[in-house]
């Protein structure tokens, strides 16, 4: 893949540089930090909103041909930055790309713009998004079906839907598969045993990543538990993560209620460096989601040989295969019965890991790089720049 080319593209980096980057931003360091080394010949600019001097700088703006711009503009009460500010900086700047990485865009697009939209989760009524929230979402969709250059989209579940749904370009709409965090990998239980001091578990556990989202299933995987045969359940426990005081309150009500307090052990957000070491010492991932555009937890129990066992919904299925015990995430009886057959059998758990190693091989960012300059080189038309 080589080419002579010099393209010049913007992203929207308001993730890359999030007091606490997650999801899109961890990902679009990995997809950057590969496109930059493959198309040396490229230049870069990550936008974010005014000083972010006290967030760790992240390993892509050493790559060389990599900037970062701070722009600012008073009043956020119209999403001014996005809808004004950050397509001006792409016409000044002569972008010749503009990408929009986290599911919105502006109204203007002065300058060929790709947006990438991970899911059309918030238009489902599955989690707690405000009215306003919900109608700007759906807004911005149907402007990047109609008006962006391209869109990018993780899995073949979203792209259909934005055709069917929105009237997308088939031409138009890519799915460029993500993977597994870069900083995700096999742990040796040497390395993590002290670290599970901490959180107050051993193995064999089960890891679940709660959220205050209901889509993200916490309070039925936890009564999907409690129905697990107590005789199983007695010498493993259900290690949870990720939960805001609040929901760790609620959370831990239901606990005591059905008295597995001995069993379930509910955590706060866990810091980025110990996510590796935990899934690595889990036996199984619990992942029956209500709904995602893709599923990257599914990717990082893979690459800690950790056996997954997942909803039956929306993405989950194509991006999992036959390397997941699959379940109705609406079904608290179905969830206990796929957990307790994981249980049980130590067997089915190893041939899981091995089918998901094997599956991971499809899962490679220099893949998901090499789609994703194979797209840009698509919709930026020769000679666009000097």
């Amino acid at each position: 893949m080589k080419s002579k080319r010099h393209i010049k593209i913007g992203v929207d980096a308001r993730t890359i540089f999030a007091p606490n980057p997650r999801g899109t931003g961890k990902n679009l360091v990995d997809l950057y930090g590969r496109v930059v080394r493959l198309r040396p010949e490229w230049a870069v600019t990550l936008y974010h909103e005014g000083d972010q001097s006290n967030v760790p700088t992240p390993d892509l703006l050493n790559q060389p041909g990599v900037i970062r711009q701070a722009a600012s503009i008073r009043g956020h009460r119209f999403n001014t930055w996005e809808q004004f500010m950050l397509p001006y900086r792409a016409l000044r700047d002569r972008l010749d790309l503009l990408h929009c990485p986290a599911n919105t865009c502006p109204a203007w697009m002065p300058v060929p713009t790709m947006v990438t939209i991970h899911d059309l989760i918030p238009l489902d009524g599955d989690d707690y998004f405000h009215p306003r929230q919900v109608r700007y979402f759906r807004k911005s969709v149907k402007r990047a079906c109609r008006r962006a250059s391209g869109i990018l989209t993780p899995s073949h579940y979203t792209r259909s839907r934005l055709i069917k749904e929105f009237g997308s370009d088939p031409q138009n709409v890519f799915v460029n598969e993500w993977a597994p965090d870069s900083k995700m990998h096999k742990v040796d239980e040497h390395s993590y045993s002290k670290l599970l001091d901490y959180y107050g578990i051993r193995p064999p556990y089960a890891i679940h990543f709660g959220a205050d989202a209901p889509r993200k299933n916490t309070d039925l995987t936890l009564r999907a538990w409690s129905l697990v045969d107590a005789k199983v359940r007695q010498t493993w426990k259900l290690l949870v993560i990720g939960l805001s005081a609040q929901t760790l309150k609620r959370f831990n009500e239901l606990v005591d209620l059905k008295g597995l307090d001995s069993q379930v052990h509910l955590h706060g957000f866990a810091p980025e460096d110990h996510l590796p070491a935990l899934m690595s010492g889990a036996d199984v991932l619990v992942f029956a989601s209500l709904s995602e555009g893709f599923g990257l937890p599914v990717l990082d129990a893979w690459a800690t040989d950790t056996a997954v066992i997942a909803g039956n919904r929306t993405s989950l299925p194509e991006v999992a295969g036959s390397a997941a015990v699959l379940v109705d995430p609406t079904n608290a009886a179905g969830i206990a019965a796929g957990l307790e057959g994981l249980m049980k059998d130590g067997a089915l758990r190893t041939r899981l890991c091995e089918l998901g190693r094997d599956r991971l091989a499809a899962f490679s960012w220099q893949a998901t790089a090499e789609r994703y300059i194979r797209v840009i080189e698509k919709l930026v038309p020769q000679g666009s720049s000097g």
